[in-house]
């Protein structure tokens, strides 16, 4: 006679199908890791960025305030220097003289009150400069150059800014040629690059007879 089978024989079953249950628990936490690991990351880069553009931010705070403390530029100024000068030249061929009308060109707006209180000294030492010329040296382009830059010369003086006078400011005497004739250009455009005191000057008119 067969015994009835042990109700006692699904259990190892049960006890099989448990481990089946663990894999949701480790989805779970794998989820939960990966949603932490997210969020670090996103709070690392933030700081990352934040803190690699505080600088472009204090270098715009430097750089704007740099522009208020920096010296504006100040646009030319134009000063006449009064009625035209009228000198008799060195003699050469005959009695000739030059009529000429100057005008100073200044970046620095304060040199203007200085300008018009030294105005009698400027135009006497401007007029012995003009009257020690012959009419041969005032009759070229390269003359007028060299003249500009005595006068320059001359007015800086007066005005205290280291100036020379009107011989020492003359470029030196270069062979005759193209050196002659690049002496004067090259001590002109000096003239022209300078930012202080007189940095051009302006003939308004210029006749030689």
């Amino acid at each position: 006679m067969q015994k009835p089978p042990a109700k006692s024989a699904p259990a190892p079953a049960a006890k099989e199908e448990a481990p089946a249950a663990a894999p949701p628990k480790s989805k779970k936490m794998l989820v939960i890791v990966g949603a932490v690991l997210l969020v670090a990351a996103a709070v690392g880069a933030g700081w990352f960025f934040g803190k690699g553009s505080a600088p472009s931010s204090e270098s715009a705070a430097e750089h704007e305030e740099g522009a208020k403390n920096a010296e504006p530029a100040h646009e030319a100024k134009f000063i006449p220097l009064g009625e035209n000068f009228t000198v008799n030249l060195l003699r050469e061929e005959g009695d000739q003289y030059l009529q000429a009308g100057i005008t100073l060109k200044i970046l620095q707006p304060e040199l203007e009150e200085k300008i018009k209180t030294l105005m009698p000294e400027i135009r006497s030492k401007l007029l012995f400069l003009l009257s020690s010329k012959k009419p041969s040296e005032l009759q070229t382009l390269e003359g007028k150059k060299k003249l500009i830059s005595e006068i320059i010369g001359v007015v800086d003086g007066v005005l205290g800014l280291g100036g020379a006078p009107a011989e020492a400011a003359a470029p030196e005497a270069a062979p005759a040629g193209e050196g002659a004739a690049s002496a004067p250009a090259e001590a002109h455009q000096a003239a022209e690059a300078k930012t202080t005191g007189v940095v051009d000057v302006l003939f308004t008119s210029f006749i030689i007879q």
